[in-house]
């Protein structure tokens, strides 16, 4: 096999329906590629459909991850890569046609150092459905570029991108402390040191969001929770959007004392939820599905906003 000219790494957890279509998605084009799963400890098959790939596929590899989580099992797989690119990829996206030419192109033009681009949140079934409009609404996660815009510009952080080599030698891998957040914590730490992160339309992924509200409170609590650590060691990056679903959690906290003496504290509620609604006219949801999304939003704003709070408190004790 001739020398990758990319190495894609891709954490993988449970995914043995989803194996062999990653696969087929990352090979459809002619440039030379190396493809590492990081398994972090599937209780499925997955470790045994990727064996099985690899009799086809011998530039398919498996990497155990044993910590589970991200950053140690990105680490631990980029000291095994030789590609001159670094594509860090999920297992819950489909990459279009073109995906890794176009990112060869951009990073051999010198606009940019990282490239990747905008995702297009999907969802099964009805709440699947919900949580893909909410987490698209510029009201339900602020101003993230890659989440809300479908235009070419340079942004602080990027979903699924690939990489100049280079950028991890002078920059440094992920932040093995972090459990959530890797990857903004590298893009900004990547800004801070002059690097470039562009984001396309070409690259334009589809991304399957969480399907039931438990399981995105959880993924936006410890978003919050992971993003003081980030923001204490990288001031720069701090941004209003961060705060605000903090502020917004200390407000329900302080109206539900305050009620009874002064009820007009309740008019920036009134304010958010004409705002919740107002976000919504547009939206192909239901009538029912616009009255949960206002639920939605609740959550993307309380989980993050709550973690945010605890992971404030716990940075502050170190």
């Amino acid at each position: 096999m001739k020398e990758p000219l990319i190495s894609i790494l891709c954490p993988v957890l449970n995914e043995a329906d989803n194996i062999k279509n990653l696969v087929q998605s990352f090979s459809l084009d002619n440039l030379e590629k190396e493809i590492f799963f990081i398994d972090g400890g599937s209780t499925d098959n997955s470790k045994e459909i990727i064996e099985k790939v690899r009799i086809h596929h011998p530039n398919v590899f498996l990497v155990d991850n044993p910590q589970k989580y991200v950053s140690p099992g990105f680490n631990k797989a980029f000291a095994l890569s030789k590609g001159k690119y670094i594509s860090f990829l999920g297992a819950h996206a489909n990459y279009p046609n073109g995906f890794f030419e176009n990112a060869v192109k951009y990073l051999l033009s010198g606009e940019c150092d990282a490239v990747g681009g905008p995702l297009i949140q999907k969802g099964k079934g009805f709440w699947g459905e919900i949580i893909a409009e909410c987490m698209s609404s510029k009201f339900g996660v602020g101003g993230t570029e890659f989440r809300t815009s479908r235009t070419k510009q340079y942004v602080q952080s990027v979903a699924f991108a690939t990489y100049k080599r280079e950028v991890f030698e002078q920059a440094g891998l992920l932040d093995e402390s972090l459990v959530r957040n890797q990857d903004d914590e590298f893009h900004y730490r990547m800004n801070s040191m002059g690097y470039k992160i562009l984001m396309v339309p070409e690259m334009q992924c589809e991304y399957f969001v969480r399907s039931s509200p438990k399981k995105l409170f959880k993924q936006y609590f410890e978003y919050g929770l992971y993003k003081p650590k980030v923001l204490f060691k990288i001031k720069e990056s701090v941004r209003i959007r961060h705060l605000v679903p903090s502020a917004f959690v200390m407000y329900l906290v302080a109206s539900v004392f305050l009620f009874s003496a002064f009820p007009i504290v309740l008019l920036p509620m009134f304010a958010y939820l004409i705002g919740a609604f107002a976000s919504l006219v547009k939206s192909k949801l239901s009538s029912a599905q616009k009255l949960a999304a206002v639920y939605i939003f609740f959550i993307l704003h309380i989980a993050y906003g709550s973690g945010f709070i605890k992971g404030l408190m716990i940075v502050r004790k170190q």
